[in-house]
């Protein structure tokens, strides 16, 4: 999808045209943590790292979709969150929810359910262990204006009870500077600098990743005489 994207061959808004349900959102979720995938453990690790904006201290498994049953409390409504990371921590496995936003808002009490349900859901398709699941830390990917205030307000009432989450959120410009800064790096593992610089490119062709790249350096010509028929001249500097 990426090297479709960037030829012009595919437009994200229009890959979907026709459909009942336009999941960009999966789409682009799919793309960017299914071919992490495909590296080495420590290349993983780095690229998991930049997407949700927390060094982890290990590689992760990467988990889409775990469908999750409705936790005790809750309207009974089914959990879905797009990315779960489990790896290993000091004393289990730990587990990282991400939550991945291509223009759409986030739903009432979203950021709340999606914790409750990895750390207490129970998971019938079997992607997750059975529970209770340690879960250190919350990213939103492709943070908007329009979700600073639910965002905020999950962050400040999931702190007050549990002070071990950390909150993470990372608009997609900010994730194509940092896929670009892992490709000028001298250290970077060839599979990671052409995985950062396919997904920098792609996200560069989207209204929603797009970010303006350096101006040039302004060369000023060195000063010059004009002269015309009958004698007259001009000097420019």
């Amino acid at each position: 999808m990426f090297h479709a994207v960037i030829a012009k061959k595919a437009r994200i808004d229009n890959i979907t045209d026709g459909a009942t349900r336009q999941p960009r959102e999966d789409l682009v979720t799919s793309a960017l943590f299914g071919t992490v995938t495909f590296l080495t453990p420590p290349a993983r690790q780095a690229a998991l790292s930049t997407l949700i904006g927390h060094k982890l201290p290990a590689d992760a498994k990467v988990i889409l979709w775990p469908r999750l049953a409705p936790c005790a409390g809750t309207d009974g409504q089914r959990t879905e969150p797009d990315v779960v990371l489990e790896y290993p921590g000091k004393t289990g496995p730990e587990y990282w929810i991400v939550e991945v936003k291509w223009g759409a808002a986030l739903g009432d009490d979203q950021i709340r359910r999606e914790i409750d349900a990895v750390r207490d859901g129970d998971c019938p398709k079997g992607a997750l262990p059975e529970q209770p699941r340690a879960v250190v830390g919350y990213t939103l990917l492709g943070r908007e204006a329009k979700h600073s205030k639910m965002f905020e307000g999950a962050r400040d009432s999931c702190g007050k009870s549990d002070t071990a989450l950390e909150f993470q959120s990372v608009s997609w410009p900010d994730l194509t500077e940092r896929l670009r800064a892992l490709t000028q790096s001298k250290d970077t593992d060839p599979g990671l600098k052409a995985w950062a610089d396919a997904t920098a490119t792609f996200l560069n062709c989207t209204p929603q990743g797009a970010v303006l790249g350096k101006w040039p350096d302004l060369i000023v010509p060195p000063a010059v005489t004009f002269r015309f028929e009958g004698g007259s001249g001009c000097a420019a500097c």
